[in-house]
């Protein structure tokens, strides 16, 4: 949020990166600041916001919001098992008003139960010992807390029928999971489409999660993991791209009440 607005004064100035630059901010640096790459300090925002000549009120706005910026956040003691890419990903769902997201594998995170996530973590690291495993599914339960706190983000859950199949921990497990699933759909911000083996939608390779930020001056921002690093997509162009494809899942998954008779089918 902070580089975001950051980018919109100086553009606002009709300044160009290396016209903004301060003696201790490079254009690679101011760069990074802009695009939320790199850490903002309290002193880094009250030079830039001189340089601009940024008004009194909305300078002390932007330095507020740099000290909570700069705040850790709930997940801070699961640090050691999240990397840096996650660390932002989690941040950044925190503060969307509203998460798309697609799975052809597995349960989405925030509507996996504990026995179901406890499963896929011990194949997806099976190199890390019990603790680790432990470590990594208390934190995803408690990302979870999201969908139920006062925000009340929106959540689209679109899931490939292979999912439904993936018995991830054995039938039982894979039972209650769906079971979770039906109960989550029943909540009013919460919708979960299923898209069947039958509907033949051309769609990306691998999962994709779109945000939006409705309450801030934010563009929408697309997240696509691939095994053990990310990408993270702001560019309108592309964004677009991705709107799109998640339009065309859209379109072409079951209805939420034909979605509900394929979940209640599968157990």
């Amino acid at each position: 949020m902070v580089g975001h607005r950051l980018r919109e004064i100086r553009q606002g100035a009709r300044l160009m990166q290396k016209d903004s630059r301060q003696p201790a901010i490079s254009v690679s640096k101011l760069s990074r600041l802009e695009r939320g790459l790199h850490r903002v300090r309290v002193e880094d925002t009250v030079q830039l916001v001189e340089h601009y000549n940024v008004g009194m009120a909305e300078a002390e706005q932007l330095v507020q919001l740099t000290k909570l910026a700069n705040e850790p956040g709930w997940w801070a003691p699961f640090r050691r098992i999240v990397p840096s890419w996650f660390d932002r990903f989690i941040g950044l769902q925190e503060a969307a008003t509203w998460t798309r997201t697609y799975e052809y594998q597995l349960v989405p995170g925030l509507l996996q139960t504990e026995e179901y996530a406890r499963a896929v973590t011990e194949v997806k690291y099976l190199l890390e010992g019990e603790v680790e495993v432990e470590a990594r599914v208390r934190l995803r339960m408690e990302r979870q807390e999201l969908l139920c706190s006062p925000a009340r983000p929106r959540l689209l859950a679109i899931l490939h029928e292979a999912v439904l199949h993936n018995h991830f921990g054995g039938p039982e497990v894979m039972r209650r999971q769906v079971e979770h699933l039906i109960d989550m759909a029943a909540m009013p911000n919460i919708t979960i489409r299923v898209m069947p083996f039958t509907n033949r939608c051309l769609a990306l390779g691998s999962p994709m999660t779109l945000l939006r930020f409705d309450q801030y001056q934010l563009p929408d921002l697309a997240y696509i993991e691939r095994g053990s690093r990310s990408e993270y997509i702001g560019d309108l162009d592309e964004t677009d791209f991705f709107s799109a494809q998640m339009a065309q899942l859209v379109v072409h998954s079951a209805s939420v009440e034909e979605s509900l008779a394929m979940l209640k089918s599968a157990l």
